[in-house]
């Protein structure tokens, strides 16, 4: 094959690597006993219901939590910022999550089967809003209108 119809990039040089490599990293950690406190203390808020399509019936739901500020700890200029590192904090994720779960499972008519997720997180002026929307099969069969609980 000539060497002018070869397909890629050609030989480069390089100037080598480096002696020293300087890279500045800021590192964030949000407090778990805070966030546990504010989830002990949480508004909770759930609603849901089942879809029947075919033979597969679904719980779809929602759980909304509003987590008061912790009194002098967090200015307003700073609620968008905490709001941002919840987001992204994975135990702050998964109180969330568990609490959707516990939530939908009190509320089906029946056993769920795997819960899927979506999780939002934002500021208010009242405290930290997450919502966490679930869907999930449900296992076992019901009937819709049927009793749930000891006989009345």
């Amino acid at each position: 094959m000539d060497a002018s119809h070869a397909s890629g990039p050609g030989l480069a040089k390089t100037r080598g690597e480096r002696l020293v490599r300087v890279r500045v990293v800021t590192a964030l950690r949000t407090s778990d006993a805070r966030f546990r406190a504010m989830f002990e203390t949480a508004d909770v808020l759930s609603e849901g219901s089942v879809v029947s399509a075919s033979s597969v019936s679904t719980w779809f739901g929602t759980t909304s939590l509003i987590l008061a500020w912790p009194p002098g700890m967090v200015s307003p200029a700073e609620r968008a910022f905490v709001a941002a590192l919840a987001s992204r904090d994975p135990h702050v994720r998964l109180r969330a999550v568990r609490v959707a779960h516990r939530e939908a499972a009190l509320r089906a008519p029946g056993s769920l089967g795997c819960l899927e997720c979506e999780v939002r997180v934002e500021a208010g002026d009242d405290g930290l809003r997450i919502d966490v929307d679930v869907q999930a099969p449900l296992t076992l069969p019901f009937h819709l209108g049927a009793h749930k609980g000891p006989p009345p």
